[in-house]
């Protein structure tokens, strides 16, 4: 177990300077608070995965201690949404309105995905490519959408048709080098992959694009996990 600490140390580390750095932009007015959550969204599930490797790979307390990280702060945003800690940087950066219960809808969803993925399917295409459309795809999109985006989907005003092609384009490149990265570390090379990835990109794009707002964190990655189970992975 000691050879566990000095990894969990640095994960936590990482991902809390990314949210300080985030929060930094936003408080300095550099982004809005859209942008700085999604910055948050893309970069912490980026760096989360990428930071896996330096767990020892065959220890098998390695997927619960990097669970632990998403865990804990998830735990933290269910106190700040619930009122029992007052926290307006981290609200202010991580809410679209400024209300601290909305940490209790995405962010919390989002943390308790990141830290089931890797407990369950440790080094899994399954955890890979469900947290790389996840954080790419989502992140993106909203980006895009609110920037760029003029036509509205018809069944969901709320979502753009050019957000939901950046969904697709930038979950599909984006995980694929997210595998590529760690392809000393998977059963399958990323070009193997890369038609299952091109499905499951595709058809989370249009789950995404549904009028499930606050949910599309879990709907999405159950498609993945699920459809990349009954894949044979």
């Amino acid at each position: 177990m000691n050879e566990l600490i000095a990894p969990f140390l640095s994960l936590s580390m990482i991902c809390l300077l990314w949210l300080n750095f985030c929060q930094f932009l936003k408080k300095h007015q550099v982004i809005s608070s859209e942008v700085s959550r999604k910055c948050v969204h893309i970069g912490t599930g980026v760096i989360y995965v990428l930071v896996w490797r330096i767990f020892p790979q065959f220890n098998w307390y390695s997927r619960i201690v990097v669970g632990l990280v998403p865990l804990l702060v998830s735990f933290q945003f269910t106190l700040i949404g619930l009122g029992f800690i007052h926290d307006p940087k981290t609200v202010n950066s991580m809410s679209r309105s400024g209300s601290p219960r909305e940490l209790l809808l995405g962010p919390l969803s989002y943390g308790i995905i990141l830290s089931l993925l890797p407990m369950i399917y440790w080094f899994s295409p399954i955890s890979v490519i469900t947290i790389g459309v996840l954080c790419f795809g989502d992140g993106f999109a909203a980006i895009f959408g609110l920037k760029y985006g003029v036509k509205r989907i018809p069944y969901n005003r709320e979502k753009t048709f050019l957000g939901s092609l950046a969904f697709f384009v930038c979950s599909f490149i984006g995980t694929f080098i997210l595998l590529a990265l760690l392809q000393d570390r998977l059963l399958y090379p990323p070009i193997v992959l890369a038609p299952s990835l091109f499905w499951v990109c595709l058809i989370s794009t249009l789950i995404e694009s549904l009028p499930l707002r606050d949910w599309d964190n879990i709907t999405v990655s159950l498609f993945s996990v699920v459809s990349l189970t009954l894949m044979g992975y």
